[in-house]
């Protein structure tokens, strides 16, 4: 299937070989981010833009994880965002919620550091926008309880769904909608 995620571990390995110290859910975040403020990021450049460091340029080399991870995020952004393909990064739905918690966090954290690098525009964020920023800082600052797994797997799932949105909100506010108002 054309433009579907990498397997969450084959990221995580490339991530471990590159001897790049975060999560793949965090990577995902922080390449979300950028995308949701308005990077503009090739294949070559964007490990490097993602995680501020120079050195990363072009190490995400054609036929990787890490390429497969950036081509298919840009595509699901690219199409039209009222078709819901994006979804939040997270090891698989076999693994115990005790692993895809903690991984939610580090994807919120790796979203808001995302979007942060990028310059704001002259146009303000709504206070919506800014409502949801403040939403996913609060994700990212959570330190999680585990005690009652099938609850906590349903509040994962919908605190995920949460995410979803706001990213895609982000993304139609700040991409989208200054597309439209560049082309009137």
């Amino acid at each position: 299937m054309p433009h579907q995620l990498p397997e969450y571990d084959a990221v995580q390995d490339q991530l471990g070989a590159l001897l790049i110290p975060i999560s793949a859910a965090e990577l995902h975040g922080a390449l979300s981010g950028c995308i949701c403020a308005g990077a503009e990021l090739t294949p070559k450049n964007w490990l490097a833009f993602a995680l501020t460091d120079a050195e990363m340029d072009g190490k995400a080399t054609a036929g990787t994880p890490l390429n497969q991870l950036f081509d298919t995020v840009s595509v699901q952004f690219a199409g039209d965002v009222m078709d819901f393909a994006f979804d939040v990064y997270l090891p698989d739905e076999d693994k115990p919620v005790t692993e895809r918690g903690p991984a939610m966090v580090e994807w919120c954290q790796g979203f808001l550091g995302g979007f942060g690098v990028v310059p704001m525009p002259a146009q303000p964020l709504s206070e919506e926008s800014v409502e949801v920023l403040q939403d996913l800082a609060k994700i990212a600052a959570s330190d999680l309880n585990y005690e009652d797994t099938e609850t906590d797997e349903e509040a994962l799932i919908e605190v995920c769904e949460y995410i979803r949105v706001a990213a895609l909100l982000l993304y139609n506010e700040r991409v989208v909608n200054r597309q439209h108002r560049q082309r009137l």
